[in-house]
Parts: C-alpha cells; structure tokens; sequence
C-alpha cells in the first residue's frame, strides 16, 4: 500500500490526535476527522486557501 496524506481543519503543522475530546454537539460527535481532500479541509476549518 502507498503512502496517504490526510488532511485535518487546523492551521497546525503538527497535529497529535487526542482521543475523546471534541464537541458532542458537532454533526458527527467528538473525535478526530481527517479526509483526503484540502479542499474539503479547508472549507471545515481554518487552512488558508
């Protein structure tokens, strides 16, 4: 299997997953989302365009 780079809404160069926290109110409840699309990524959060 290759390689995949994931993306995730923070500006933060680096990122250490923390499970449990989050919002319970957001659509899918706590945890740590990533996708595969930037644009994606950047509509959800705050990466710059």
């Amino acid at each position: 299997m290759g390689k995949i780079i994931l993306f995730h809404e923070t500006a933060d160069k680096v990122v250490v997953p923390t499970y449990g926290l989050g919002n319970d109110k957001h659509d899918y409840g706590k945890g740590f989302y990533l996708t595969e699309n930037i644009e994606l990524a950047k509509e959800m959060g705050c990466l710059p365009s």
